[in-house]
């Protein structure tokens, strides 16, 4: 990596930082009552999600690999879709773009998979992602059950977050998949592992505040969502630089 990209990079992860300080210094402002509303800090939050967009586009020739690249970028384009419309209270249209992101790095996180499956014999390690993926989309039923469907009954809102769920699920489950099978570089599957669980547990509080009346709890999931959701697309977006200059880190093209 260039010095100059370097400096660019640094700089983008000062402005993320000021600016995430500034937006959680807001909402933890309106959560203990000395302001009445989000404005601005609704409007503040999309330029740390425009700071990850631009590290995830700079990747290069630093990238693992062009496919990898590629599929990072449309990732990134969908987050900048769906964090417009959030901006202008298109619910429907974020949706449907966040559900494209997590389609996109279902494949993404899953590069090599099949391969690497159907030539293990450790019969220990298929069982981790057995159980893995029983545990995250148990934990995503649990919470439909016991918390959405509650407040929602059979409503429209109450399909739609079921379904776009089993995508949820099923992206932080690669995710983790991918550190387990070692798909990517150690310190890019950490990265991705960690931040699509940070991602998905994000999503859920996005979810809480789609559904919750105005009120402590409300103000409380508003304030948590971009301390988990900034870091885990941070984290995504660095996953897909080559982190480890010692050693050769790039994927294969196929």
């Amino acid at each position: 990596m260039s010095k100059n990209k370097k400096n660019i990079l640094r700089w983008i992860i000062i402005i993320a930082s000021v600016v995430a300080i500034w937006y959680m210094y807001l909402d933890f402002s309106k959560l203990l009552g000395f302001r009445e509303s989000n404005y601005p800090s609704n409007l503040i939050k999309r330029i740390d999600a425009a700071c990850a967009v631009l590290v995830a586009l700079l990747a290069g020739k630093d990238a693992l690999s062009k496919k990898d690249s590629l599929l990072l970028k449309l990732g990134f384009i969908a987050i900048s879709c769906a964090e417009i419309c959030f901006l202008l209270s298109i619910t429907y249209g974020g949706i449907g773009f966040f559900l494209v992101f997590q389609i996109i790095f279902s494949i993404r996180n899953s590069q090599g998979m099949k391969t690497k499956l159907s030539s293990m014999e450790n019969s220990s390690t298929k069982m981790k992602l057995i159980l893995c993926a029983i545990g995250i989309f148990l934990l995503y039923t649990m919470i439909i059950c016991f918390i959405f469907y509650p407040i929602l009954k059979l409503s429209t809102f109450l399909y739609i977050f079921f379904v776009y769920g089993l995508f949820l699920s099923t992206s932080f489950w690669t995710g983790v998949a991918s550190h387990i099978l070692e798909l990517f570089p150690r310190k890019n599957t950490l990265l991705i592992s960690i931040g699509m669980a940070l991602f998905f547990f994000s999503d859920i509080l996005v979810g809480l505040l789609m559904i919750l009346n105005k009120g402590f709890l409300k103000d409380l999931a508003s304030s948590f969502i971009w301390i988990l959701y900034a870091p885990a697309i941070f984290m995504l977006a660095f996953s897909g630089y080559k982190l480890d200059t010692n050693k050769s880190t790039s994927l294969p093209e196929s």
